[in-house]
């Protein structure tokens, strides 16, 4: 009786997993079905609520909003940030998102990023921040730290994009 259940269980094991692996659904980092051709299959994304007065576009660097929220919504609103290096960045927005909106954020992995080039000189492998100079008018990286490394210079231009590989630390 015990070796069938052992056979039973083991049979249970193997449907289990060969159903995942049919379906293309597995528990893991980045795209289970890529090639290494495209930066973008290598993206962690996480859905935010934008709560932000503004509209957030592809490349810009957000921010936890910890004044906005309370309660079971702490930690899943962000906003934009016009303070350099802030430790509360969380990653940069892959698509638009209206203001009062979900968000779709890449918070690990290569993501096309707007940054202060003119004024931050970013440069290839340097650790990138949120940018002091945006203001409130745009929401872009600089150098400085707590967002990732650029994986490519600026071109020496505000709102230039590169790629950079975000990681926040959270840290001073």
């Amino acid at each position: 009786m015990e070796d069938k259940m052992k056979r039973l269980l083991t049979l249970s094991t193997l449907l289990i997993v060969s159903v995942f692996m049919v379906s293309g659904v597995a528990f893991g980092w980045g795209s289970t079905g890529g090639d290494g051709s495209n930066y973008r299959q290598l993206q962690e994304t996480a859905v935010f609520y934008n709560n932000s007065d503004k509209t957030l576009y592809h490349g810009d660097v957000v921010i936890l909003d910890s004044t906005g929220t309370s309660g079971t919504t702490l930690g899943s609103y962000v906003t934009y940030s016009s303070a350099a290096d802030s430790v509360l960045v969380v990653g940069v927005v892959v698509q638009r998102s209206l203001a009062d909106m979900p968000v779709v954020v890449c918070t690990k992995g290569p993501a096309l990023t707007r940054i202060d080039d003119s004024s931050d000189a970013v440069t290839t492998l340097t650790a990138v921040g949120t940018s002091g100079s945006s203001g409130a008018t745009n929401s872009n990286a600089g150098g400085g730290t707590n967002l990732g490394i650029a994986l490519e210079g600026g071109d020496g231009t505000d709102a230039d994009e590169i790629i950079v590989w975000v990681d926040p630390t959270g840290a001073d």
